[in-house]
Order: C-alpha cells, then sequence, then structure tokens
C-alpha cells in the first residue's frame, strides 16, 4: 500500500484549527513536528495547512539502499526536477544532499528541467529513514478566493472557512451541508472547493445576489437560495453559522437565539462561529458540544463549536 509524507504548517493563532483539520482529514495530529505520514492520498490544495505531499515509493534506512532501487526501478519522464525536503535531525549537509540528488537523478529517464519540469521529484532523509518518490506541492489556489467580487470586513477569513470546510465535509461528500445565513457565499464557496455538497441561504436578496456572483467568479453553478432561516423545510445533515455581530452587524440576543433554534430544526449537527462563548444559547436550542476551539488574529478571537441534537 502506498504511503505519503505530509509536510505541514499554520500560522499563530491557527494551531487550534489546525489539529482539528489533521485530525478529520488523517485521523492523527501532526504534533509539533508538523509531518503526517498516511496512506490516505489527499492533493495538498484542499488545505491552507497543507505545504506539499512526496510519495514513498521507495523507501530505506541507507542512502545506498535507496539508489539500489532507483537503479531497477526504471522511472521516467518528460522532463524532471528532483528537490531535497528539509526535516529535523538529517545527518547529511548541504554539498551531500545535492551529491545525493545528483546521484540518484543520472538513473531517471527524460531530461532535467530546473524551470517548468513535468514532474517534481523529492528526496529526504525523515526521522532515521530515506524516501524517494513524486513531488506534489499545494498550488495554493484558494488563494485567488481571498480577492473575491464581493466581500465584508466581518466575514470569516478564507483560511478559516476553508478549514471549517474540511472539518464538516471530511472525507463524507454526500453530507447535506447548508449555511442558511451565507451572506456573500465565503464558507459556501470553500465547502464547494473541498468537493462538499452544499447550499447557502440568504436573507437580503441583494446580498444573495452578491453570493451567486462571487460562485460564478470561479466556475460554481448557483446553490445559494433567498429567504427567512425559518422559512427552510428541508433537513439537513449539518449546518454552518457564522455570527460575527455586535461591533459591527448589530443584532438583538432573541434573534441570535432565534438563528440557533432554527439550525437546531433543520440539521443534525451545527458549526457554529461566534465572537464570545454561546454554551447557553446552545443548550436551549438542543444543541450539546461535541468540540470547540478558537481561532485568533492578532487581538480577535472566534469561538468554532461542533454540536450535535442532544
Amino acid at each position: 500500500m502506498a504511503s505519503y509524507l505530509y509536510n505541514l504548517n499554520c500560522a499563530p493563532g491557527e494551531e487550534q484549527l489546525f489539529d482539528w483539520e489533521m485530525e478529520v482529514l488523517f485521523g492523527q495530529s501532526a504534533g509539533v513536528k508538523k509531518q503526517i505520514i498516511s496512506p490516505l492520498k489527499i492533493n495538498p490544495k484542499r488545505s491552507v495547512f497543507i505545504k506539499d505531499r512526496l510519495e514513498l515509493r521507495y523507501e530505506a534506512g541507507q542512502f545506498e539502499g535507496l539508489v539500489e532501487q532507483v537503479k531497477t526501478a526504471g522511472m521516467a519522464y518528460t522532463t524532471f526536477k528532483c528537490l531535497w525536503l528539509k526535516y529535523p535531525g538529517q545527518s547529511f549537509e548541504y554539498k551531500k544532499r545535492l551529491a545525493a540528488m545528483k546521484e540518484l537523478c543520472q538513473y531517471i529517464g527524460g531530461d532535467a528541467d530546473m524551470t517548468a519540469p513535468d514532474q517534481l521529484l523529492g528526496l529526504t532523509e525523515y526521522e532515521g529513514r530515506w524516501y524517494f518518490g513524486e513531488l506534489l506541492p499545494n498550488e495554493n489556489s484558494w488563494v485567488s478566493h481571498e480577492n473575491k467580487l464581493h466581500s465584508y470586513s466581518f466575514s470569516l477569513s478564507v483560511r478559516v472557512s476553508r478549514a471549517i470546510a474540511n472539518i464538516i465535509v471530511g472525507h463524507d461528500f454526500e453530507k447535506k451541508v447548508i449555511d442558511p445565513c451565507c451572506g456573500v457565499g465565503t464558507v459556501v464557496l470553500e465547502v464547494l472547493t473541498v468537493g462538499g455538497n452544499v447550499v447557502g441561504n440568504e436573507l437580503n436578496p441583494l446580498v444573495a445576489e452578491k453570493a451567486r456572483e462571487n460562485l460564478g467568479t470561479f466556475g460554481y453553478e448557483n446553490v445559494i437560495l433567498t429567504g427567512d432561516i425559518q422559512d427552510i423545510k428541508e433537513s439537513y445533515d449539518t449546518a454552518i453559522i457564522d455570527l460575527p455581530y455586535g461591533h459591527f452587524n448589530p443584532i438583538t440576543p432573541e434573534t441570535q437565539q432565534m438563528i440557533v433554534n432554527e439550525a437546531g430544526r433543520i440539521a443534525n449537527n451545527l458549526v457554529l462561529v461566534t465572537q464570545v462563548d454561546m454554551s447557553k444559547e446552545l443548550a436551549i436550542a438542543g444543541f450539546k458540544p461535541i468540540r470547540q476551539c478558537q481561532a485568533q488574529k492578532a487581538n480577535f478571537t472566534r469561538f468554532i463549536t461542533l454540536c450535535e441534537k442532544s
């Protein structure tokens, strides 16, 4: 069975969200090392936290053993480029790394291309073993979502939205998800791009149209409904609600409670994003918190809480 080495990273303040997403995607924590070896083949572009993925096609306890495997493997590409992946505790210094890559590459068919290769290859020494195989870096295509046609200063960041999307979807791409107060569709777009099955709902027709335009810009068909959350008839597996209210978007506590109550009516599970802990309001709506984390940026904190119907 193939295995892959994932190189990971997160920004300060995202540590809890990072750990949660890695546990959902890989079933394990990355810990302080920020690397994971897994049999799961996940495209790095799915997550803001995955820097690259190395296929562990060849493995040996010593570099010489790796060379012997590659010699007889018959690897060939039209053009290729080999990169050294640096991790703590490696025994080879810079010049020896270059020599190691040069030695391996002489047994690979095709032309070396340092600027625009058809295939990237990765060589590394990791935790006392040697690995070589195809390398897939993160294209970071999600960065373009930061330049949507429409956005609000109080909207969730793309990074946080995409992490939440991965936590909700996991590996269940048939799960029915709704953002019943979707605004300009920030979270809806991220759920769609990680392969999720989602619809958005927005009370304000003008804002709903902006959400449709945002999705259309990135090639997605309209999944945005216009209407009041209280009028939603269909049932869903999970609802995602961002309540960035108070400082920017005045709303009464009664309306907040109504929104949470309605989420309990239309969905079995809820991911609630707030500026304050809302355990009391969740309990009133019949939800039981399963897990909560905080995402911090500067002095601004958001609570992200996964709940199920109690």
